[in-house]
C-alpha cells in the first residue's frame, strides 16, 4: 500500500478537530457557558491532551497495526465486540455528520432546493472519495488544508477591527458546572474523534512525528478558542445566542481590501471541507474496520461501503423531523455515545497493552 506523508496525516487531524465546531460545540457552547465560552475551550485544550497522548501512545505502541487489529489480538473475543461496538458508533456519527452537512446547506445557500436532491449530491462525492486508496483522499485533504489556511487569513484580517473586549465581560460569571460541561462537550466533539485516525498504523506513514502532530493539535484547537473569542468578543454574547450559526454570519463583517463584501459564501466552504473530511474518513475507518473483522475482501468491502454510504444517506434525511431536537440529541445522548466509544474502549485496549507488556 502507498505510503501518505506526515503532512497529509496531519491535515486529517486538522479537520477532525475542526469539523463540528460551528454546526454542533458553538451553540452548546453558547448556551452553556455563555460568554464564558472560550474559557471552557481554553480548559479543554489542556484537558483534551489526556486522549490526544492516549491514542498517540496506542499508535506508537503498534506500528503495524490499527486499533481493530489490535483490539483482536490483545482482547480476542472481548475485542471483537468492542470492534463491532466502534462500528455502530461510527456510523451512528457518521449520520450526524451528513445531517449537519445538508442541514447546514440547505438552511444557508440552499433553502428552496428540495434536501432530498441536495442529499443525492453531496452522497456521490463521498461515495467516490471512498472507494479510492488512502492516500488518493489524504491528498486532497492537505489541497483543502491549504485553502481553509488562505481563507482563515482572510477571515482574521477583516475581523481583528471590530473586536470589542467589553463584550466578553464579566469574566468567570456563570457557574463553574456550565464552563466544566462545555468543556465536556468541547473535547466530545472535537477533540475524541481524532481516535479514528488510529484506524491508519503508523507503518503508513512517512515520516511519521508526534511532535508534529502535537503542534497540529495545539494550532487546531488554538483556533477554535480563536473563533469562539473572536464570535463573542464581535457580537457579544446576546447576539451570538440569537443567532443560528453566529460564527458563520461572522464572516458577513468581512470584506476584502474594504472593496469586495459579502464573501461569507466562499469564506464557510472551510466549514464544509471539514466536514467533507470528517465524513470520509469515519467511513474509511468503517471500511477498514468491516474488512479486518470480518475479513472481506476489496471488491466484495468497496460494495459493503457503498450501500453503507446509501444507508447514511437515507437516514440522516429522516433522523430529525423537528428542527431543535437535533442539540438535544447531540448533548445527551451522541456525546455520551462517543466517550464510551473513542475514550473508554481505546483506555481498555491501552490497559491491557501495559498487563502484556
Amino acid at each position: 500500500m502507498k505510503k501518505i506523508s506526515s503532512l497529509e496525516y496531519n491535515t486529517l487531524l486538522w479537520f477532525l478537530t475542526r469539523a463540528t465546531f460551528i454546526e454542533i460545540t458553538a451553540e452548546i457552547l453558547l448556551n452553556k457557558a455563555n460568554q464564558d465560552s472560550w474559557i471552557s475551550i481554553l480548559i479543554s485544550i489542556f484537558l483534551g491532551l489526556i486522549p490526544f497522548f492516549l491514542f498517540s501512545y496506542l499508535t506508537n505502541k503498534y506500528p503495524n497495526k490499527n486499533i481493530i487489529q489490535i483490539n483482536q489480538e490483545k482482547l480476542g473475543k472481548l475485542g471483537t465486540l468492542l470492534n463491532l461496538i466502534l462500528i455502530a458508533t461510527t456510523l451512528i456519527f457518521t449520520i450526524c455528520s451528513f445531517w449537519i452537512v445538508t442541514n447546514f446547506i440547505s438552511s444557508q445557500y440552499l433553502y428552496k432546493t428540495s434536501k432530498t436532491i441536495l442529499t443525492i449530491i453531496l452522497i456521490l462525492p463521498v461515495i467516490y472519495t471512498i472507494n479510492k486508496k488512502l492516500h488518493v483522499f489524504t491528498k486532497v485533504s492537505l489541497i483543502m488544508f491549504y485553502t481553509s489556511i488562505f481563507f482563515i487569513i482572510i477571515i482574521l484580517s477583516g475581523l481583528v477591527g471590530n473586536i470589542n473586549i467589553n463584550n466578553i465581560k464579566p469574566i468567570l460569571n456563570n457557574p463553574s458546572n456550565n464552563i466544566l460541561y462545555g468543556t465536556f462537550c468541547f473535547i466530545g466533539f472535537n477533540i475524541l474523534p481524532l481516535f479514528l485516525l488510529n484506524i491508519i498504523p503508523k507503518n503508513q506513514i512517512k515520516n511519521y512525528s508526534p511532535k508534529k502532530s502535537f503542534i497540529f493539535y495545539l494550532i487546531s484547537t488554538i483556533s477554535l478558542l480563536n473563533v469562539m473569542f473572536l464570535t463573542i468578543s464581535i457580537f457579544g454574547i446576546h447576539l451570538s445566542k440569537l443567532y443560528n450559526y453566529p460564527s458563520f454570519h461572522l464572516l458577513k463583517r468581512v470584506s476584502v481590501l474594504d472593496i469586495i463584501d459579502r464573501v461569507e459564501s466562499i469564506l464557510s466552504l472551510e466549514w464544509f471541507l471539514a466536514l467533507f473530511i470528517q465524513i470520509v474518513i469515519s467511513l474509511y475507518f468503517i471500511k477498514k474496520a468491516i474488512e479486518e473483522t470480518f475479513q472481506t475482501k476489496e471488491k466484495t468491502n468497496n460494495i459493503i461501503i457503498t450501500i453503507v454510504c446509501l444507508i447514511i444517506a437515507l437516514l440522516s434525511s429522516i433522523i430529525f423531523k423537528t428542527n431543535g431536537t437535533e442539540i438535544n440529541y447531540f448533548e445527551n445522548k451522541l456525546i455520551y455515545l462517543l466517550y464510551i466509544s473513542y475514550l473508554i474502549i481505546p483506555l481498555i485496549t491501552f490497559i491491557k497493552s501495559l498487563k502484556n507488556t
